[in-house]
C-alpha cells in the first residue's frame, strides 16, 4: 500500500481510537489539537481520488507522532501493525519468512546515506526488501543494539568513509538510538541533508564531523549548527563483498 494511503488510514484510525468512531466534532477536536484549520485535516483524510484531497507529508507525519506522543514513524506503520508505545521508531514486527523462531528479517529501507556531501533524504522511508538471518549469528557478532525490532539495512553512497565501508555497501542501523551516547558511527540529518559518518563529541557540547578517508577534512559542528543536528539511527556492521 502505497505509503500516502497508509498514513491517510492510521490519521484516521488515530482520531477514531481518541475522539470516538464517528463521533461528532471529532475532525474539529484533532484540528484543535494539531493546531490546524479543520478543512486541512478534513482534506488529508479525503479519499486520495477526490478532488482537493491532501497528502500527509513526511514533516506533518512526524508533527502528528510528536503532538500525540507516538513513537517516531508510528504513523507510517503498514495496516495491522501496532507500534509500541515505548519505542521510538516504526515497529516492523520483527518479520520473518517463515515460523522458525531461529531467524529474524530485518527490513531494508529506500534510502541511501550520503558518505559524501551530503544527500536530500526523501520525502518518505519505505521498507522495498529484507534481509533473514539467524539469531545466533547476531550474537555471534557481539553487536549491542537496543530492541530487533529497531534493526534495518541501508545502502551507503559516496567514498568518504572508505576504508572502514565503501560506496554501495550495505550497513546494519539501529534506529532505537536517536542521540550521541558514545563516538560512533551515525546516520544524522543537518540541515535537511542525509550524512553517514563519524560523530565525535567535543569537551563543551561540539561535535566533530570526521570523514574515516582521510582525503576529507574533519568538519566541526558547533554554536546553533547543533540543534540542526538528528540523529536518525547508529551503524552497527557493515555488510559487503570483495572479488577475491
Amino acid at each position: 500500500m502505497d505509503i500516502r494511503d497508509v498514513r491517510r488510514h492510521n490519521l484516521k484510525k488515530l482520531m477514531d481510537t481518541k475522539y470516538g468512531v464517528g463521533a461528532r466534532g471529532a475532525q474539529s477536536r484533532l484540528a484543535e489539537k494539531l493546531k490546524k484549520p479543520q478543512n486541512f485535516i478534513s482534506r488529508c483524510l479525503f479519499d486520495p481520488e477526490k478532488k482537493g484531497a491532501k497528502t500527509i507529508g513526511e514533516d506533518f507525519a512526524r508533527e502528528i507522532e510528536a503532538e500525540f506522543e507516538l513513537p517516531r514513524y508510528a504513523l507510517d506503520a503498514p495496516i495491522g501493525d501496532s507500534p509500541a508505545k515505548e519505542s521510538n521508531v516504526i515497529s516492523i514486527g520483527s518479520r520473518r519468512r517463515s515460523q522458525d523462531p531461529s531467524f529474524i528479517t530485518i527490513p531494508q529501507l529506500d534510502v541511501a546515506g550520503s558518505m559524501g556531501s551530503g544527500r536530500v533524504p526523501p520525502d518518505h522511508i519505505e521498507v522495498i526488501r529484507d534481509i533473514t538471518v539467524h539469531l545466533d549469528w547476531l550474537k555471534t557478532q557481539g553487536l549491542s543494539y537496543s530492541k530487533l525490532e529497531n534493526l534495518a539495512i541501508i545502502d551507503g553512497d559516496g567514498d568518504s568513509m572508505e576504508g572502514t565501508f565503501r560506496n554501495g555497501d550495505a550497513l546494519l542501523v539501529d534506529r532505537g538510538i536517536t542521540e550521541i551516547r558514545t563516538d560512533a558511527i551515525y546516520v544524522f540529518t543537518l540541515d535537511g541533508e542525509l550524512f553517514i559518518k563519524r560523530l565525535q563529541r567535543l569537551t563543551g557540547g561540539s561535535l566533530r564531523m570526521i570523514s574515516d578517508n582521510p582525503v576529507y577534512p574533519a568538519i566541526m559542528i558547533e554554536g546553533d549548527m547543533l540543534p540542526r543536528v538528528h540523529i536518525q539511527a547508529r551503524v552497527l556492521l557493515v555488510w559487503n563483498a570483495r572479488k577475491l
